[in-house]
């Protein structure tokens, strides 16, 4: 039978003829495709993977910050970043502490980040070489101008759950100014000691000489020949004393309750008997040659950093050893006076108790001819100088007060979610809850870098504030591509965290009955650190738990991110054969070889390769 022609036409009826009247093949073509379901569901017409852009702010701009903006940029899309910094510069910690001998506690090849290598002048460096590395990231990124707002300080932040954001106070240091901001997501980079305050005593105001607290410290003053009292054996008055005792006239200086004196981490690698050193010229130049090498070097201290947890447990024989071996270097040092080797040398608690901080050089201090040492409480300071317990009078020029910071967790601000400020939610005391360090239970798209709980006497935070970020950039990216509105940790999650932490801690010399900052100053105080090694916290942050969280969509129907059907690698210049593997390493769609085919396909050959069936 033959094909009559107007049949043929009528077969393929146009899509204009549907719309005439001629429904007979508008299924076939898609014009009555409807665009809504009996529930007024409807198709959101984009491919699946378009990310919906978002807004971030941080606050602080410190490392974590820093690091965050780096990777954000290498990782993210369509997120517009704002960074709220307090300071007249970005270095957060390391802007603020300039007192004398101030040094991180971490080899310098290992306080650093991965994808910012240097060679650096000593094993510990000090407080001006670390803030110079953090601002050459800056520059060379251009943060500042990109990013960050200086002399910035946010005021108020409330969760609004019917808009999905937070909507901030922000106010303009130099100008005076009160602005909004709402981001979707605000993070706290502002790290855990950065909220100093000065000590509890009386007349301390009344001072008339020079006054000065460790965080707020006139680099500039001279200590040469002058009275000095220093007021705190923390990381900071350990490391002041070691540095200005040799300078001064007369130093007076207060330990109030048992510490250990150790030699910072990876002593191994130190100077004798745990001092610092300076690199030299040969060092420098081996590791800038023998790029492998320096990769080793940095490998083998944070292979002897990661084998320390293991003496932070009660009862190890790695926490026998410690003690043995700091209690016999601390009597040496201390001449074996045996008034400072009773008063100071602890009996009721191991190393680790508190955070090691490197300080060479302050044991011997304490005994040198100008060091008058108190190991009780100061009665008073005066108008020239203070009052001991025994009611003596001394008369100084400086009294440096190395007194710490506030450790409470509380925000200096209210941070307002569901109607309940954090202040209040964490108010009173052991009663501070978060979600594995990064999250607030009930708090939606917040945060936080190194918050309550987290690894805080584990070594560097170099690594584990990449961790933190990638945990976020996981979590923001997810956001997007899956039109989440809001991703909030659950707070009975959070409590079976707290629970399991509160109970392991007790195996650790962290919740001892020593004084740190790890438990906001007070021997009894709320061990707020994390459970585990610096390996197990990698490991339990390596992806997301969603499980722990509660998530609400801005749809509805939760899938229907899915779109349209197509993904948007099909259109973005991405590999659509990825999966296959890469030809070049790269994920672009390549360029293929077009003269392959004149090589493979069937229709180059003999036809009698040709399969045919008979």
């Amino acid at each position: 039978m033959g094909i009559n022609g107007d049949g043929f036409h009528s077969a393929y009826t146009t899509a204009e003829s549907a719309r005439n009247g001629d429904l007979s093949t508008a299924e076939r073509d898609g014009t009555n495709i409807p665009k809504y379901d009996d529930y007024g569901y409807s198709i959101l017409e984009q491919p699946m993977g378009t990310k919906r852009s978002v807004r971030v702010i941080l606050m602080g701009a410190g490392a974590s910050t820093l690091n965050f903006l780096k990777k954000a940029e290498e990782q993210l899309q369509d997120v517009k970043i704002t960074v709220y910094e307090k300071n007249p510069d970005i270095g957060g910690t390391w802007l603020e502490n300039r007192y004398p001998g101030a040094a991180c506690d971490i080899p310098s090849v290992n306080y650093q980040f991965s994808w910012k290598i240097k060679l650096w002048s000593h094993f510990y460096s000090y407080s001006p070489e670390i803030w110079r590395y953090l601002k050459d990231i800056e520059e060379e990124n251009d943060f500042i101008s990109k990013y960050i707002k200086l002399k910035h300080q946010i005021e108020h932040a409330e969760w609004s759950e019917s808009a999905g954001v937070w909507k901030l106070r922000v106010k303009d240091l130099t100008s005076g100014k009160v602005f909004d901001d709402e981001p979707e997501f605000f993070i706290n980079g502002g790290g855990v000691l950065n909220n100093w305050k000065w000590p509890d005593v009386s007349g301390l105001h009344d001072f008339t000489g020079k006054l000065m607290h460790s965080a707020h410290y006139d680099e500039g003053y001279s200590l040469e020949g002058k009275r000095v009292a220093v007021l705190g054996a923390g990381s900071s008055g350990v490391q002041i004393v070691a540095s200005i005792q040799p300078k001064v006239k007369q130093l007076y200086h207060w330990v109030r309750s048992p510490i250990w004196i150790t030699a910072g981490f990876a002593q191994t690698w130190a100077g004798r008997d745990g001092a610092n050193f300076e690199y030299s010229q040969e060092q420098l130049q081996y590791l800038q040659d023998h790029p492998e090498k320096y990769m080793e070097y940095r490998k083998q201290i944070e292979n002897e950093l990661n084998q320390r947890f293991k003496f932070i447990i009660k009862g190890s024989e790695e926490a026998t050893s410690a003690r043995e071996f700091s209690f016999e270097q601390m009597r040496r040092k201390l001449k074996e006076d045996p008034r400072l080797c009773e008063k100071i040398i602890p009996k009721t608690f191991n190393p680790g108790c508190r955070r090691p901080t490197p300080a060479p050089g302050y044991l011997e201090a304490l005994t040198a001819d100008n060091t008058t040492v108190f190991t009780e409480n100061m009665t008073k300071v005066t108008a020239t100088g203070f009052i001991d317990g025994a009611g003596t009078h001394h008369e100084v020029d400086v009294l440096i007060c190395a007194t710490g910071f506030d450790t409470t967790w509380l925000p200096r601000f209210p941070l307002i979610a569901h109607g309940r400020d954090l202040r209040d939610f964490w108010s009173g005391e052991n009663n501070v809850t978060s979600y594995l360090s990064v999250g607030i239970p009930t708090f939606p798209n917040h945060f936080t870098f190194c918050g309550p709980y987290g690894p805080l006497g584990h070594g560097s935070f170099m690594p584990l504030i990449e961790r933190w970020t990638q945990y976020m950039i996981d979590v923001i990216r997810k956001c997007q591509t899956e039109h989440i509105k809001s991703v909030t940790p659950k707070l009975q999650a959070s409590l079976h965290f707290r629970q399991h932490a509160d109970l392991f801690l007790k195996r650790t010399a962290w919740t001892s009955s020593c004084r740190s900052w790890f438990k906001q100053g007070r021997a009894d105080g709320q061990a707020a650190i994390y459970p585990g090694s610096r390996l197990h916290f990698f490991e339990i942050m390596k992806q997301p738990r969603y499980e722990d969280y509660e998530i609400t969509y801005w749809h509805e129907n939760e899938f229907a991110f899915m779109g349209n059907g197509f993904e948007t690698r099909e259109f973005d210049g991405r590999d659509i054969t990825n999966y296959l593997g890469s030809l070049d390493g790269r994920d672009v769609q390549p360029r293929y070889d077009e003269k392959l085919i004149e090589k493979l396909a069937g229709w180059t050959i003999d036809e009698s390769y040709e399969v045919r069936h008979s």
